[in-house]
């Protein structure tokens, strides 16, 4: 059994590992999973994860998937003795930069464990999720995504689509906020009014209660620029002041949500902009936000599939983390 193999068996059962820490009361987060090629900045998800080690004492397991002798079909020889030589000295190549993040990471009070595994991250990672019965995935975004990436998927939109757990994405734009962050103290819930009273807005006040953040539920509306609506029975007149209409029944009904949220301090906030996406992280910029939580990403229709959507629009471009959250997901 190699040092990898012995690393995961011993991480492969909740609570089999011993912490160095005392434990607090929380255990909504167990196990953290911190998901790293090396080349996508995993520096920027210390401050996160050390702000969530203070209230929950997680296990942070750190999962490298080393290509190695993945990507190759034929080897002359004897094989098998190949792709072990192979295999070893790649392993032997990531593990001095795993053990800095680690290093630093337990600096801030992190229990950290390493597991390596060979193959393709976009392979091994959901696989991960479920074999070492992972609470939350910590996911360090690399930007933007070409047009490829957009049709066959990342690994992060996998993840968020085929794993049940919440994923925190904290993009590289990070780096303008990281020194001023503090932790989760102010968090975003943009919210569509038609769909919001179900239990994902029930777990987001549950997740800022136990990290004793601040709730601010947003609501994006295009405003209406024309008074004509072209339909094709012919012209209708809108009225004059249905803006102002509009905007009140959706204060009325957000006010109305944020009074549902008993358990932690709760504002609500409208704003106007033709890009519901932008208009969100324009606001979180302008407060001072710590985190923004969002819906999972739709598989949807074709095109969704290439344009994309305000999800995933927000989670490679805030400059906050941002919490992919799924009916369920917290335990």
């Amino acid at each position: 059994m190699d040092a990898s193999e012995q690393s995961l068996a011993l991480l492969s059962h909740r609570g089999s590992v011993m912490c160095n820490h005392p434990m607090r009361s929380s255990t909504m987060f167990d196990r953290i999973l911190l998901l790293t090629d090396l080349g996508d900045q995993p520096e920027l998800t210390a401050k996160p994860i050390a702000a969530l080690a203070k209230t929950f004492d997680p296990k942070v397991i750190l999962f490298h998937a080393i290509r190695g002798s993945s990507d190759l079909f034929y080897l002359q020889g004897d094989a098998s003795q190949v792709r072990k030589l192979i295999d070893d000295k790649a392993q032997a190549e990531a593990m001095p930069k795993l053990q800095v993040l680690v290093d630093h990471l337990e600096a801030l009070g992190v229990n950290t464990g390493i597991v390596t595994r060979v193959g393709s991250t976009f392979d091994l990672a959901a696989r991960a999720v479920k074999e070492l019965d992972i609470d939350l995935v910590v996911i360090p975004q690399e930007g933007y995504a070409d047009f490829s990436d957009r049709i066959s998927g990342s690994t992060t939109a996998r993840l968020i689509r085929e794993t049940t757990v919440p994923v925190l994405t904290i993009n590289h734009s990070f780096s303008q906020r990281q020194e001023s962050w503090q932790g989760f103290s102010r968090i975003l819930y943009p919210t569509s009014l038609a769909r919001e009273k179900g239990p994902r807005l029930n777990e987001a006040e549950v997740f800022a209660g136990e990290l004793g953040g601040d709730l601010e539920l947003v609501h994006v509306i295009d405003p209406i620029q024309e008074q004509i609506l072209e339909t094709p029975e012919g012209e209708v007149l809108l009225p004059k002041d249905l803006n102002y209409r509009v905007r009140c029944r959706m204060e009325a009904n957000l006010s109305d949500l944020a009074h549902s949220v008993t358990t932690v301090p709760c504002r609500w906030r409208l704003l106007e902009d033709s890009k519901p996406g932008s208009g969100v992280m324009a606001y979180a910029d302008r407060c001072g936000a710590d985190l923004i939580i969002v819906p999972p990403l739709d598989s949807g229709d074709t095109r969704t599939t290439v344009l994309g959507n305000v999800a995933e629009h927000v989670i490679k471009h805030a400059r906050v983390p941002v919490l992919t959250l799924k009916p369920g997901s917290l335990r």
